[in-house]
């Protein structure tokens, strides 16, 4: 396995403890410092937007992914399997339809 590979697992096992000490501390009423940034979290909105915008014609048949025959068909809705896992942060919001998950 790579270093690069290796940092990025390592940085979201991070993220996730982070998450569950937020969630305990919303449960119990205590809180603790976050780590995450304002800063953090337009780097993540921007990448999301960048890979979205990469991923924009995936499933009409002129995406990168069509070309690699990875591609879900139009009445599908999720263009691609980038597209998909894109979405999965945001599977318990209002308008997220059950049928997008990856």
């Amino acid at each position: 396995m790579d270093r690069f590979a290796q940092f990025l697992r390592r940085q979201l096992d991070i993220d996730m403890e982070l998450l569950r000490r937020a969630r305990e501390d919303a449960e119990t009423g205590t809180t603790h410092r976050c780590l995450i940034t304002p800063i953090r979290g337009f780097r993540e909105c921007e990448l999301k937007t960048r890979l979205l915008a990469a991923h924009h014609r995936c499933g009409t048949g002129e995406g990168p992914c069509d070309e690699l025959g990875e591609s879900y068909p139009p009445e599908d809705e999720r263009g691609c399997p980038t597209r998909a896992l894109l979405g999965l942060p945001y599977a318990d919001r209002p308008g997220y339809a059950r049928r997008w998950r990856p």
